[in-house]
């Protein structure tokens, strides 16, 4: 499996302003690669540019690594397919590279990769440039790049790592992904974790009014100014903070998630897909104005990505379902109820349990239509990322209903038991 990485690199002036110099060239080598595909197509009767031949016309032209060259003109090629691919299907807003850069990632190839004797790695720029990063890496590295991400420079790298032999005699699972809980999942003996997201909801809320904040002051500025520079730089450096203490609460979540069935030892898991429910909820009024906005910034795509990957590597099956119906119908007598809270409870038989654990059970069934209902539903509850509470005196403040709420077992007028259990502790 080839995973990326990310390191944060420590460079002085020098290095930062050669390392800039170096995006510089690397963007006026990719206008020039896109001039010339533009050129060639216009004059062979929209014939493009073979890679071979972009290659040869933009060799030692540049101040770059022959390496890094290659790199950008494979980037090209394949950014141009895969838009001549989009327009096929008929989406015809997509277009070729057409943009004029001022600046651009510089990738790396193996031939531009040393690694030195202390076991560091040395990137090489140009002939006679080179950036030492301190930097030593576990395995070997497929392919690199230096990337800004709006404070300083970051290291990004592919490498190959190992895959677990997928388990066959385990438990299955299912996984309710939600906005709330962004990994709720249900062992077919009924145990489950809740991991709750409501740090997550915080960051976007906080992001959401600081970015109206901005754009109220933008609007008052006159485009071009200082002002609005400033203030536009601001909106970048938002983004770019909020996106990342996001996609690091969602990988959390999901290393917890899968922490948990290593330990339960699960070998086959159920994802609920959640694509297109955030379509059409205006026009329907399925939601007001606040639930369309938390809907419509829902992860579930990197979710999925991240839970399937992770599985993967932990030799754990991973499949998607549809999720409709799971969290309004009963998985006892499959009369359907709209719950409100986070407690699901059946007018009808009197099941009660927890909303999104209960869910989860029902996307396994969907695959694995043999599983019987367990006598009682037992859920852990976890923080996804609980390092930001870190100041606050725990013993002080009153537990959140969302993080340690009440377990809860089935409960029926057959199967009548009290609900009882204890939480594990986030």
């Amino acid at each position: 499996m080839i995973k990326a990485r990310k390191i944060k690199l420590r460079l002085d002036v020098a290095q930062a302003n050669m390392v800039r110099e170096h995006q510089m060239e690397a963007a006026a080598c990719w206008n020039e690669i896109v001039v010339l595909a533009n050129n060639h197509y216009r004059d062979n009767d929209g014939k493009w540019i073979s890679k071979s031949d972009l290659q040869a016309k933009t060799k030692n032209r540049f101040k770059l690594h022959s390496q890094s060259v290659q790199a950008l003109t494979d980037k090209y090629c394949a950014n141009r397919d895969t838009i001549a691919e989009l327009r096929r299907k008929g989406d015809k807003k997509a277009r070729y590279p057409y943009r004029e850069k001022t600046y651009l990632t510089i990738p790396f190839k193996q031939m531009a990769i040393k690694i030195q004797k202390d076991g560091t790695i040395r990137l090489s720029l140009s002939n006679g440039n080179y950036l030492y990063t301190g930097i030593k890496p576990d395995r070997e590295i497929n392919t690199a790049e230096l990337i800004w991400d709006g404070k300083g420079y970051v290291f990004s790298y592919t490498a190959e790592y190992e895959i677990a032999d997928m388990a066959t005699d385990g438990l299955v699972a299912g996984i309710d992904l939600g906005e709330i809980h962004p990994v709720a999942i249900t062992a077919e003996d009924g145990e489950g974790l809740i991991v709750s997201g409501r740090t997550i909801r915080a960051a976007k809320q906080w992001r959401n009014k600081s970015l109206a904040k901005l754009s109220r002051r933008i609007s008052k500025c006159k485009k071009g100014s200082r002002q609005w520079k400033k203030l536009i730089r601001a909106k970048a450096i938002l983004r770019n903070r909020t996106d990342n203490q996001v996609r690091d609460m969602l990988h959390k979540s999901t290393r917890q998630a899968i922490n948990w069935c290593l330990e339960k030892g699960i070998s086959d898991i159920v994802v609920g897909d959640l694509k297109g429910v955030e379509k059409n909820t205006k026009k329907h009024r399925r939601l007001n104005k606040k639930a369309r906005q938390k809907v419509s910034q829902m992860e579930y795509g990197t979710l999925k990505k991240y839970l399937k990957y992770k599985a993967e590597e932990a030799g754990i099956k991973s499949c998607f379902v549809n999720e409709r119906g799971t969290s309004k119908n009963c998985p006892e007598c499959g009369s359907e109820n709209h719950p409100k809270g986070r407690i699901y409870s059946c007018k009808a038989c009197g099941f009660k349990s927890h909303r999104d654990g209960k869910a989860g059970f029902l996307i396994a069934r969907k695959k694995h239509k043999h599983l019987q209902l367990p006598e009682k539903f037992t859920f852990a509850h976890q923080q996804c990322a609980p390092k930001y509470r870190k100041r606050m005196r725990r013993e002080s403040l009153p537990t959140p209903a969302c993080v340690d709420g009440p377990d809860v077992t089935l409960s029926s007028p057959v199967k009548a038991e009290p609900l009882v259990g204890a939480l594990s502790a986030a």
